[in-house]
């Protein structure tokens, strides 16, 4: 007897059903699975839809990991009482907060009164409009990109069909509102900064003022290790007064002394760098702020806000802060080839992806409690939401390529800091 007829023998009958049946019941299991969780799926993420009026063709809706702290369930007229509320929720919060706080701390507007609210809705204007195509080769000078080359990708990759001296269509807008604006002038801007220290404090996206600053007021690149911690550079020299800016990213504005998460190192997914030491705020005067993720409630927000403005006031009361409204990202920037006209739907909001979804009511917030705590809310947003076209592009449907739509950042800016010199 060989051994394949011995073990033949020894398999008996009872050990083949088992078998059988064991088989079976693996097959009927994957079955299930592939029919059943799939189909759920594909229902649910894997429809196309015409959401927003850059689109060229239906795509599919991102995933988001911050459902659980958006209003997207609710209906339009729900979401505006919501705003409504919480907007008068923060105005409480803040007046307890800096009950005795006047105008705008560290300019010219230092009281309340019908001056500041001038000044402030004169802002409001400058950030009010719509963008207009100029028929020239050339809208006036552009901002000439020295510093980081991630934002100078489309340029170079634009370069590479188009012939010398030819511009992307991006930079053939111009930002037109009902109060004029001064054209840049980078002496001038040295001048009215008075040799104040500038600290930006935000996400990425807030990253770019860094660059953008530093290609409006400087002659050339200045060298950069990253977008976490970036070393000071020099802003205004001789014959201006001497001034620094420095970037820090703390993506919650949070009021951390020490990075404690991930075993001493930063996560990648949102970093808290600290910046709230005694020393950094006697060093820097003028504050550049942005909270951008929606990562919490609208409670936990304003108390956030709230307390790290507390912080800044007590480590130097007299510091000027400016804070950047947010802005939201275009889901497939890709297809874009123009600004909008006006600014999306409300309905179309409900559909943005990553908490856009929220930034609207999130930005009513933060001007109410940036007000109340005696700093200026800068609207940026509202003008770059209408610029599905410009940006970076692919999977950075945020961050915007130089020149561009934020050379207009620039410039709001720049009258900014002559407005509150009182230039």
């Amino acid at each position: 007897m060989n051994l394949d007829s011995f073990r033949l023998r020894r398999l008996s009958w009872p050990r083949i059903i088992l078998y059988v049946i064991v088989i079976g019941l693996l097959v009927h299991i994957s079955l299930y699975f592939v029919h059943n969780i799939p189909t759920t799926t594909n229902s649910s993420l894997l429809k196309a839809y015409h959401d927003f009026p850059w689109y060229t063709k239906p795509h599919l809706r991102p995933p988001t990991s911050t459902e659980q702290f958006t209003t997207t369930h609710l209906t339009v007229n729900e979401r505006r009482l919501l705003r409504e509320e919480q907007v008068n929720t923060a105005e409480e919060k803040v007046k307890r907060a800096f009950p005795d706080m006047n105008g705008i701390r560290g300019s010219l507007f230092d009281e309340n009164g019908e001056r500041t609210q001038k000044f402030r809705d004169l802002v409001d204007c400058w950030t009010t409009g719509q963008w207009v195509k100029v028929k020239t080769d050339r809208i006036g000078p552009l901002v000439t990109h020295f510093q980081d080359p991630y934002y100078g990708s489309c340029d170079r990759k634009f370069k590479k069909t188009h012939d010398e001296g030819e511009l992307r269509e991006a930079v053939h807008y111009a930002w037109k509102t009902q109060c004029p604006m001064l054209p840049v002038d980078s002496s001038r801007w040295c001048q009215a900064i008075r040799g104040r220290h500038i600290l930006l404090v935000g996400d990425l996206v807030h990253y770019q003022l860094h660059d953008l600053f530093l290609d409006t007021l400087r002659d050339g690149p200045a060298v950069c290790f990253g977008e976490l911690n970036c070393k000071d550079h020099t802003l205004c020299s001789d014959p201006h007064p001497y001034t620094r800016l420095r970037y820090l990213r703390n993506d919650l504005l949070s009021v951390r002394r020490r990075i404690d998460l991930n075993h001493g190192t930063p996560r990648t997914d949102v970093i808290e760098w600290p910046f709230t030491s005694s020393n950094t705020l006697r060093t820097y005067s003028i504050l550049i702020l942005n909270r951008a993720p929606v990562r919490e409630t609208d409670e936990e927000f304003m108390d956030g806000l709230i307390n790290t403005l507390k912080v800044l006031r007590k480590g130097n009361p007299n510091a000027l802060i400016l804070y950047r409204s947010t802005s939201i990202g275009h889901p497939y920037c890709d297809d874009a080839t123009e600004p909008l006209k006006e600014p999306i739907s409300e309905e179309q909001e409900r559909h943005l992806p990553f908490g856009w979804s929220e930034i609207s009511r999130r930005n009513a917030i933060a001007r109410t409690i940036i007000e109340g705590a005696g700093g200026l809310f800068i609207d940026l947003g509202s003008l770059t939401d209408l610029r599905p076209d410009g940006h970076i592009g692919g999977q950075d449907c945020s961050r915007y390529c130089f020149p561009g739509p934020l050379d207009t950042w620039a410039q709001i800016f720049y009258n900014v800091f002559l407005g509150l010199d009182d230039q």
